[in-house]
């Protein structure tokens, strides 16, 4: 990749150098566009990619005492090469999935949507989403015995497997899982006025067998926040509170361009974070999914110059003034979509990082899901 001298040449020359300054909507730093880099990597001709980023040009920005220069991103995002190099690049990934020995670990029977739920609320219905499980972390008191605290949330993906963040893992001692949990300050868990009243009871704690964080997961800067935990013993799906999540599996289910701005999605937890619990009672917020151009103006912008991408295989959403915390470290980022002709809830990301403080400037971040289906096989077994 020959960008840094791109950069480097554009910085030189200055805005009064360049041919023109394109006049856009998003006009962002050079750096933070994915488009613009992919295309430069992909060409070979060194002159052709210059004159185009040159095209692009749209200003500069001041960084540290250094001066970026700014490109039109969506100048990028149909240009055929681009789009050709990474329809070559991901065919093998593809067969890899398609013909993936464990495919066949991930039932096809999930992500099932509960007729009765709230719509517009705030709380979960008890049978929303059943694959909601919470993670139990060992700590030492000042006392010397050892204290059980949910830190984490994570979903279901079949009876042995839960799908969470790696930082909620990582250098961590896991207790257990706890499925089909509601109200953490209850034994049984009612919902609705009589005579219409839900009550459920049945609440399975699992001791883990293994602890699976992703090999390259990093905290500072934070890259791969994924992991699996394989449970000693088989979840009891046969119970209505407890039910594995569909993943985006099917190749146009991965394809789906969830980042393109105009899609929302539900995050669900009791907001639980390192500091303990926030709600006793599951919650959902409808929040929407920012483009992957957005997510790269609000996390890259402070980078010093030659920094990686902090969005790459990640998802940003959330918006102020809305409750785009309540998720749990580790929990799921839904959508709903078709799958084998049923409507069905897939989950597109995990809660990894981001304000912590509801109604921020800055959205949440998810590990995209999607970048993850074939680590996701490779690290179950039966």
């Amino acid at each position: 990749m020959f960008l840094p001298t791109i950069i480097s040449v554009l910085v030189l020359f200055g805005a009064d150098k360049v041919s023109g300054t394109a006049q856009c909507r998003d006009c962002v730093l050079l750096r933070s566009c994915q488009g613009a880099i992919d295309y430069t990597s992909a060409k070979k001709n060194n002159a052709e990619a210059m004159r185009k980023i040159r095209e692009s040009f749209c200003g500069t920005q001041l960084i540290n005492g250094v001066t970026a220069p700014k490109v039109c991103c969506s100048d990028f995002t149909t240009d055929n090469a681009y789009d050709n190099r990474w329809a070559n690049s991901d065919d093998d990934l593809k067969d890899a999935i398609a013909s993936h020995p464990n495919l066949s670990l991930l039932p096809k029977s999930c992500g099932g949507i509960d007729g009765n739920r709230i719509v517009g609320g705030k709380i979960a219905n008890i049978y929303e989403f059943p694959w909601m499980a919470l993670i139990s972390h060992r700590t030492r008191e000042s006392s010397g015995n050892d204290n059980l605290q949910f830190k984490c949330g994570g979903s279901i993906i079949n009876s042995r497997y839960i799908l969470t963040a790696a930082h909620c893992v990582h250098n961590k001692k896991i207790a257990g899982v706890r499925i089909g949990e509601f109200d953490i300050r209850s034994k049984e868990d009612c919902q609705g006025e009589y005579p219409l009243t839900i009550c459920e009871s049945h609440i399975q704690d699992i001791s883990v067998e293994e602890v699976i964080p992703h090999k390259d997961y990093q905290r500072t800067p934070i890259e791969n926040d994924i992991a699996l935990l394989r449970l000693r013993k088989p979840i009891n799906l046969t119970l209505k509170n407890a039910k594995p999540v569909c993943l985006p599996v099917p190749k146009e289910l991965r394809e789906l361009q969830i980042t393109s701005g105009d899609k929302r999605g539900t995050v669900t937890g009791w907001g639980l974070t390192e500091t303990g619990s926030e709600s006793a009672i599951l919650r959902k917020v409808n929040i929407p999914i920012l483009s992957a151009v957005t997510c790269r103006e609000f996390y890259n912008k402070n980078l010093a110059p030659g920094s990686p991408d902090m969005t790459l295989n990640k998802i940003c959403a959330g918006e102020m003034d809305k409750d785009s915390c309540s998720g749990d470290s580790g929990g799921p980022l839904m959508l709903e979509d078709e799958v084998d002709g049923i409507y069905r809830t897939i989950q597109y990301g995990i809660v990894s990082f981001g304000p912590r403080q509801c109604g921020s400037l800055f959205p949440g971040v998810y590990t995209d899901v999607t970048k993850y289906i074939k680590w996701i096989l490779d690290n179950m077994k039966a």
